[in-house]
């Protein structure tokens, strides 16, 4: 067990103490490896996954929230701790608003199908085939990745669509999973995301489930075995490598036979590398794009608009906002969960408590203002640069090969750098697993 001493030697060092961090120290101590310490900058665990206390429905979910069937390594991390599944959200298609028009796109539309319909459910239809040729393992080599990777999912859109309304519903279909512009963003890094996930899933399944009791649970069941191995508050400052690792912290000096850095790449550049990083890592992480959405709850006494909206789930271009109906089965409750775009971030919170409660009533038809209203932005948050990654154009093809690239005895973790899920819980807790199956392979 490891001491509240301040100089201390262990085998690995894991630097985060998000989800990917606690998995890779999970899997580490469940392979005997026990010589190991979690250093956390927050006065929390859990990174992006925490749970807020409520009086009346026990807690909501701050940060990530949903599973979907086919995230398989969070569903069976989940099992192993014990922690249990429930119904993600309120039954129904997604539900899309343009201009004020509330429509369900359809893949095969019909021959009445107006011509915005036809025209989106065709670019769609091209975006999937082309998200098919992409290696999940490396994107890089995809056919034509320079190509797709010097242009944006915007600019892509732009020309490859004929209506105002599908570029419309095409940019908001992007803007659900990236949480920012798509003419920001490389339309290579997009057909990577929709790979990586699976076409179908990332559209229709991904929020099939919730965990019992939040998924900050998974960290803490991790924590309580862990005990002392975990140190909170404990800002990770330099990290100088050769023969072993140094980690300098205000609260002492850690030497450790191998690292885990598991953070947000954005983040990692904020720690001082002694000899410093590869160029290639250097680039990933100085340009890598963090975005962050602004997530907002509005709970009611019950589900007043239930028998009236048509769907659990709306996406409105009009606002950039996305709402969710989480209300449990018996109506105890209502619980509204929905997402503002970063720009949101330039209002007040009273400003933005009127956008929200607008914005579920002309989705759900709610009918008045909730009992409460609590919001959390991402762009606000003092260890964590946002909430979901996404790469400028050129990046992927330039750096993408250090993803997963160890630098000597460092190596990386997040979700940002997942084959799988990337940006997802399920991404994740696959990359703490897969950093630490590689240092297993070095100490076993």
């Amino acid at each position: 067990m490891i001491s509240d001493r301040q100089n201390i030697q262990v085998s690995v060092a894991i630097v985060g103490g998000g989800l990917s961090g606690m998995s890779a120290a999970w899997e580490l101590y469940q392979a005997g490896i026990d010589s190991l310490v979690v250093l956390e900058a927050n006065d929390r665990i859990g990174g992006r996954t925490f749970n807020q206390l409520h009086p009346k429905i026990g807690y909501v979910e701050m940060g990530g929230t949903w599973v979907g069937r086919t995230q398989t390594a969070v569903l069976d991390l989940a099992r192993q701790l014990g922690v249990a599944t429930k119904q993600g959200k309120v039954d129904g298609a997604t539900i899309y608003g343009y201009q004020g028009i509330w429509t369900m796109h359809e893949d095969n539309p019909s021959e009445s199908a107006t011509p915005a319909q036809k025209d989106f459910a065709q670019v769609m239809a091209k975006f999937e085939q082309l998200s098919q040729n992409v290696p999940l393992d490396a994107p890089w080599n995809t056919p034509n990745a320079e190509t797709l990777d010097s242009i944006s999912a915007g600019e892509w859109i732009d020309r490859n669509t004929e209506t105002i309304e599908a570029r419309a519903w095409m940019a908001g279909s992007i803007r659900q999973g990236i949480a920012g512009d798509p003419h920001q963003v490389s339309m290579l890094f997009v057909l990577y995301f929709m790979a990586n996930a699976g076409f179908f899933d990332l559209r229709e399944t991904a929020e099939d489930y919730r965990l019992v009791g939040g998924s900050h649970s998974l960290t803490l069941k991790i924590a309580e075995h862990l005990g002392d191995r975990v140190w909170l508050n404990t800002r990770v400052r330099e990290i100088s490598h050769g023969d072993r690792v140094r980690l300098v912290t205000k609260r002492g000096v850690i030497q450790a036979d191998y690292a885990i850095v598991a953070m947000m790449p954005k983040d990692a550049g904020k720690i001082h590398f002694d000899p410093p990083l590869p160029a290639i890592h250097q680039q990933l992480i100085s340009e890598w794009q963090q975005m962050s959405w602004i997530k907002f709850f509005c709970l009611y006494p019950r589900p007043l608009w239930w028998g009236k909206a048509a769907s659990g789930h709306y996406y409105s271009m009009d606002t950039e906002a996305e709402v969710f109906d989480v209300s449990p089965d018996d109506g105890s409750y209502g619980l509204l969960i929905g997402f503002f775009e970063p720009k949101y971030s330039n209002l007040s919170e009273v400003e933005r408590r009127k956008c929200a409660i607008q914005t579920v009533t002309d989705m759900f038809g709610a009918g008045a203002a909730p009992e409460e209203y609590f919001e959390i932005d991402y762009t606000q948050q003092s260890w964590t640069s946002g909430c979901v990654a996404a790469l400028p154009p050129g990046l992927l093809t330039q750096a993408g090969a250090a993803l997963n690239e160890p630098v000597g005895r460092i190596y990386w973790a997040g979700t940002e750098r997942s084959t799988r899920w990337i940006n997802y819980m399920d991404g994740a807790v696959r990359s703490g697993q897969h950093a630490a199956r590689q240092i297993l392979e070095q100490l076993i």
